[in-house]
């Protein structure tokens, strides 16, 4: 600025100096200024016709105001970029941080259009974003509950159990948040599970109560109707039925010990390498000896002779629990066959049975505690409905999962599969 100034003074004292030695001082003076006025008309000119398009043009080079001006756009322009820059940045960070939650968001403008969303939302509530944008989300959900949601907390956040719009069997907790102003957030959770797990949570309450009322029953039933006179042979006819509850009850008792123990992890995993072929022998041998045993007809099927590296205890537990259910509810005489082989799921020991087999709509709850297919029959066969749900936490535990197929009529096969790195080669002796 001061330096255009000094060059309009030096300008019009030079042309009055001229003007002087020709007798026009005033007349140059003006003429001088008029074509200074002129240049810095046209270097504005430039430089409006540079803001048109500041990206694509070169600013224009002039000494004075007009440069400083320059500069102080260029300026103003470096931090308008490298802000929208770190603006940019952060939305990514957002949109890649809440892309990654398990929970669908949703952004919702003013009047409830979808503003943005992520894959999660995708998933669990069919909204597609950029597809769905500025579409209302009432168009878009139209379950009842969530359109009560929607008209009862406008102004106010909430919460509602809904279905998902892709898949009934999906349970949603939805949850509107207020945000800046008028904004909200859509939030869905999937709570299946844990829905699922409360169920069992209640069941297994009810069970257990239950289990336990029958012994104590009888127990409570004998005590209060015996006294220190009752005859000797009322008591030796009553000490069976007595014996059999309490063995009952502390079957049951040491089976929800075990299975505590398992979900806890309270007791360490002791990895060894097992004969699985020996591990089976054993087990049948065992198997024999139970009262339940009536001429069923046992063979081993060993399709590879690797060792398991796994915790002998735990998996002998599990196995002997396949097979002495076999034995228990299946009839007499029929054929049960345990085998050891590899196949696509890993190495696996499977208990086949050819009994009467178990309903389809019965093989997803199997291995819930007390669960059982028939609980007349499986009572009479002293079972605790816990040995199922003990195999599954003990394969958990072990990397492996429980495959279970039946059919009525044409027996049931119980596999437990390992991971292939779970097997070695044979040890020698």
């Amino acid at each position: 600025m001061q330096w255009d100034n000094w060059r309009l003074l030096t300008l019009v004292s030079l042309a009055g100096f001229v003007g002087l030695l020709f007798g026009q001082m005033m007349a140059f003076m003006f003429v001088a200024s008029l074509a200074y006025a002129l240049w810095l008309q046209h270097n504005w000119y430039k430089l409006w016709y540079w803001l048109q398009k500041p990206k694509k043009r070169r600013s224009p080079s002039a000494e004075g105001v007009i440069d400083d001006v320059c500069r102080q756009i260029e300026q103003m322009r470096q931090q308008n970029s490298n802000r929208k820059k770190k603006m940019t940045d952060y939305l990514k960070r957002f949109q890649s941080a809440t892309a990654a939650l398990p929970d669908g968001i949703v952004v919702l403008g003013e009047y409830g259009e979808v503003d943005w969303a992520n894959q999660a939302a995708r998933e669990l509530l069919g909204v597609r974003w950029p597809r769905d944008n500025h579409v209302r989300i009432n168009n878009l959900i139209r379950e009842p509950a969530f359109q009560q949601l929607l008209e009862n907390h406008i102004h106010l956040g909430g919460t509602a159990t809904v279905k998902s719009p892709l898949n009934e069997d999906i349970q949603l907790e939805v949850k509107l948040v207020n945000y800046m102003g008028s904004g909200r957030l859509l939030i869905a959770r999937d709570i299946t599970q844990t829905i699922k797990l409360q169920r069992m949570r209640r069941d297994f309450v009810a069970n257990v109560s239950h289990e336990l009322k029958t012994p104590l029953t009888v127990l409570r039933g004998y005590l209060e109707a015996f006294t220190e006179d009752t005859d000797s042979e009322q008591w030796k006819m009553a000490l069976p039925a007595m014996r059999q509850q309490s063995e009952r009850m502390h079957m049951m008792i040491k089976d929800l010990l075990v299975l505590s123990q398992l979900e806890t992890g309270e007791k360490s995993l002791r990895r060894v390498p097992t004969d699985v072929e020996k591990l089976l022998h054993s087990i049948i041998e065992d198997a024999k000896a139970l009262e339940h045993f009536h001429d069923h007809q046992f063979s081993l099927n060993l399709e590879t002779d690797k060792w398991l590296v796994c915790d002998l205890g735990e998996v002998r537990s599990a196995v002997s629990n396949l097979v002495f259910n076999a034995v228990k509810y299946t009839p007499a005489g029929c054929a049960v066959t345990l085998s050891w082989c590899e196949t696509d799921n890993g190495v696996c020991i499977e208990v086949a049975d050819e009994g009467e087999g178990i309903a389809a709509h019965h093989l997803e709850r199997l291995t819930e505690r007390f669960y059982r297919v028939d609980k007349g029959r499986s009572s009479d066969a002293g079972g605790t409905g816990l040995g199922l749900a003990i195999v599954k936490h003990v394969l958990q535990r072990h990397g492996a999962k429980l495959i279970i197929n039946s059919e009525l009529g044409k027996g049931s096969s119980f596999k437990c599969c390992f991971p292939e790195t779970s097997a070695v080669e044979k040890i020698p002796v």
